[in-house]
């Protein structure tokens, strides 16, 4: 027997809801893996003063990272790129993004099967740009800016988000819990500075070790699974 009033299908979302981060976090800690940046935090903070240089490095990452979120989210909304407005631009925009991930994960195969003398002579104009914020808040909020200026992974973090359909509140919130783990490599020493100082010194040693060895192919690898989800994704919405 047919219902007696049809009731209207219910598909929003609830409004408090956060679904993007399944897809966007796993993206934003990919963006986390960027060699130069962690490299400069490490030469900061065997500085003589870490905890306010570090501080303000801190700063620089977050409001270049969170600001471009933000200003990305808007722009995909107003340009009417979501796959909500139109799934023919959505697929545009992954498939672009995948291309450019695939020159950079190329990129940074390429530094990671350099030679160790030649990766060290690369990094020199990194460690002269740290020494000067050594001794230079301006310089080291400055290369914070830098350092933490959007990758393809992270702005596919935030189509993500754009794509979820979530309420604008909600995206907001994905948006800077996706910033806050971009900078997961500058927060946990920043804490661990001021809670267990003198730890620090010999973990990040043994990080920096670490990182020489793997941390360009690690990149590599990151960037290249970002290209392959991206251009599947599009490649779909194109369809």
């Amino acid at each position: 027997m047919p219902a007696i009033i049809d009731l209207p299908r219910v598909t929003r979302h609830h409004p408090h809801r956060v679904t993007a981060l399944s897809e966007a976090l796993p993206l934003a800690l990919a963006a986390a893996i960027y060699p130069p940046a962690l490299l400069v935090l490490l030469l900061l903070t065997g500085g003589p003063r870490p905890r306010p240089l570090v501080g303000t490095y801190f700063a620089g990452a977050a409001l270049v990272t969170a600001g471009a979120g933000l200003v990305g989210l808007a722009l995909a909304d107003g340009a009417d790129v979501t796959v909500q407005r139109s799934r023919h631009a959505s697929g545009a925009v992954y498939v672009a993004l995948g291309l450019l991930l695939l020159p950079v994960a190329a990129w940074a195969w390429r530094r990671g099967r350099h030679p160790r003398s030649e990766r060290e002579h690369g990094g020199q104009r990194i460690a002269e740009w740290s020494r000067r914020a050594s001794s230079s808040r301006p310089w080291a909020f400055g290369l914070g800016l830098l350092m933490y200026l959007p990758s393809p992974l992270y702005l596919l973090a935030i189509k993500a988000i754009a794509d979820s359909g979530d309420s604008s509140a909600s995206q907001v919130l994905a948006v800077l819990i996706c910033a806050l783990s971009v900078l997961l490599f500058v927060e946990v020493p920043l804490i661990a500075l001021y809670v267990r100082p003198a730890a620090v010194a010999g973990g990040l040693r043994r990080v920096h070790d670490w990182l020489v060895r793997n941390s360009w192919n690690l990149a590599a690898a990151l960037a290249l699974a970002g290209a392959v989800y991206a251009l599947v994704k599009g490649v779909t919405q194109l369809e």
